[in-house]
């Protein structure tokens, strides 16, 4: 029984150490930094800037800082992928109870 719990506690180190490899300490300050924030935020804000005008295709973007900092540059293409995926595109309307104002009288089809 000894040895099992030996080859328990050896695998669980192992599943550790690998999971911590998936994150170096640079990349964790990185995502950190004010300036990877920031980017973020312009991407995500810039994922949804289309309205009502289909040809309003103005991005939230500080093209220098995008082009020399790479924390601003990495934060910008995750934010703009990640609140991409949220939404729906716009030629599909949304199935019904699933747009952005819930119906009130959910009935099953």
């Amino acid at each position: 029984m000894s040895l099992m719990r030996s080859i328990s506690r050896v695998a669980a180190l192992l599943m550790l150490a690998a999971l911590s490899a998936c994150q170096s300490p640079a990349d964790r300050a990185l995502k950190n930094s004010p300036d990877y924030k920031a980017g973020y935020s312009d991407g995500c804000a810039s994922a949804g800037t289309q309205g009502a005008n289909p040809r309003d295709t103005a991005i939230a973007r500080d093209e220098q800082s995008f082009q020399t900092n790479r924390g601003y540059q990495t934060g910008w293409r995750t934010g703009f992928s990640a609140c991409r995926s949220y939404q729906a595109p716009s030629s599909v309307p949304p199935l019904p109870g699933q747009g952005p104002i819930p119906d009130p009288n959910p009935h099953p089809f």
